[in-house]
């Protein structure tokens, strides 16, 4: 292979990689569409139907759901999680404990700690 052809690879290589990361949402991007999964998500008629859900970096440690949406929630969470860190991004942070859950007005939600 020839040195222009070579250059015209790696520049090619180059742009490929450019628009794969521009093409990568945002973190608002992301926690937009997680906040939409989370209120389809989080309805309930009493606290035993309530769950906290993990949904990770960085879309939060944890998040009120009704207990049968709370797989649904992590997976959707992991993929937007996934798009968001193929344009090279990454976080990391360490979680508090979790507030007692409660069911206020028909939505699954963290109470106030005693």
């Amino acid at each position: 292979m020839s040195k222009r052809a070579k250059r015209m690879v790696l520049l090619l290589v180059g742009l490929v990689g450019l628009v794969g990361a521009s093409c990568a949402k945002s973190e608002e991007e992301i926690q937009e569409e997680f906040d939409v999964i989370v209120a389809e998500s989080n309805a309930c008629n009493d606290v035993s139907e309530c769950v906290y859900a993990s949904p990770g970096c960085p879309l939060g440690c944890w998040v009120a759901v009704n207990s049968a949406k709370k797989a649904y929630v992590e997976q959707e969470a992991r993929e937007l999680i996934e798009d968001y860190e193929s344009g090279g991004r990454s976080c990391q942070y360490e979680c508090a404990v979790q507030g007692p859950l409660e069911c206020a007005e028909g939505r699954c939600q963290e109470g106030d700690s005693p």
